[in-house]
């Protein structure tokens, strides 16, 4: 049974999600961009939204994403896009449930409800076109919710702001002025993952896949590895083997002159996760007989 509605104050569907719960009574939340953006301009203080550390988007798609049981997607087209597609990929990576409903989809109630029941979700996040990209996308997605979701009623105080979600609330406070070095963080470590790939400055050089040795140091609350020894649960702590394929995905993506390049961009892609609050990333490769090995170093912290 849904107890609270997670979105982000977006126009369209995200605004369709917030007014449903407001107008049944269901608490709702969820994370918003810095400064509360949104196309229309400020999300107004009705939507009970905790605004991120930054300005984009894309994080606090993946903070609404993580902090649920389960996403909902709501577009009028079947295909996928921009934000309503990086929303899917999130819950992918995430290992969360996800459901995409469109106007071509049969049975939709049916469909909604089953999804509802067979996760026993509880925290819902809302997601979906911007009334701009798809105009009646509001419309669609309160109808959907209207239908889909059967209504049992808890009162405010069963969820207590701003945070409702499965991390500790220090997990995503910016650490701007804080140095990763003076404080204390658990560390996942993924030692030496080998890959291949198209990688080097001649030409020739990139002809051929070479092997390269990647590793990262992932920084962690330690809030989130005592829950995760609390419950004993996946779902709680960050799924390594997750993070090797995205290394695997990225590595293997496309060509590259140099090994900086790749590391900037496994950087970028792993601190997406809400859980990593910095990380160290490093790619060595093996281009002279006479030499063990070339690495590249980086080390960076969520802004």
């Amino acid at each position: 049974m849904i107890r609270k509605i997670v979105s982000g104050g977006q126009t369209g569907a995200d605004r369709a999600a917030l007014d449903w719960a407001i107008a049944n009574g269901i608490p709702h939340g969820g994370w918003c961009p810095k400064g509360r953006l949104s196309e229309a301009g400020i999300i107004p203080d009705k939507y009970q939204l905790s605004e991120a550390p930054t300005p984009s988007y894309t994080l606090r798609t993946a903070w609404n994403v993580w902090d649920s049981d389960a996403t909902l997607i709501v577009t009028l087209k079947p295909s996928l896009t921009e934000g309503s597609l990086a929303t899917q990929q999130f819950a992918v990576t995430f290992g969360k449930p996800w459901l995409h409903i469109n106007e071509t989809t049969p049975e939709i109630e049916t469909e909604v409800k089953k999804f509802l029941s067979s996760h026993s979700i509880e925290i819902l996040n809302v997601a979906g076109s911007r009334e701009s990209k798809e105009k009646g996308i509001y419309d669609f997605c309160y109808k959907v919710l209207d239908q889909g979701i059967d209504i049992e009623r808890k009162p405010d105080s069963f969820f207590q702001p701003p945070y409702y979600g499965l991390c500790p609330p220090s997990t995503f406070q910016p650490r701007n002025k804080t140095d990763l070095s003076s404080i204390s963080q658990d560390i996942i470590r993924l030692e030496k993952i080998q890959v291949d790939a198209w990688i080097g400055v001649p030409e020739e050089e990139r002809r051929n896949k070479q092997k390269l040795l990647v590793s990262v140091d992932l920084y962690i609350d330690p809030l989130v590895t005592r829950k995760a020894y609390d419950t004993d649960e996946l779902s709680a702590t960050l799924d390594y083997a997750t993070v090797k394929e995205t290394i695997e995905t990225i590595t293997s993506s496309k060509p590259r002159k140099l090994i900086e390049s790749l590391a900037e961009e496994i950087a970028i892609q792993l601190l997406l996760h809400p859980l990593v609050s910095g990380l160290t990333v490093k790619v060595s490769k093996f281009p002279f007989s006479n030499v063990a090995e070339v690495s590249f170093i980086l080390q960076r912290k969520k802004n």
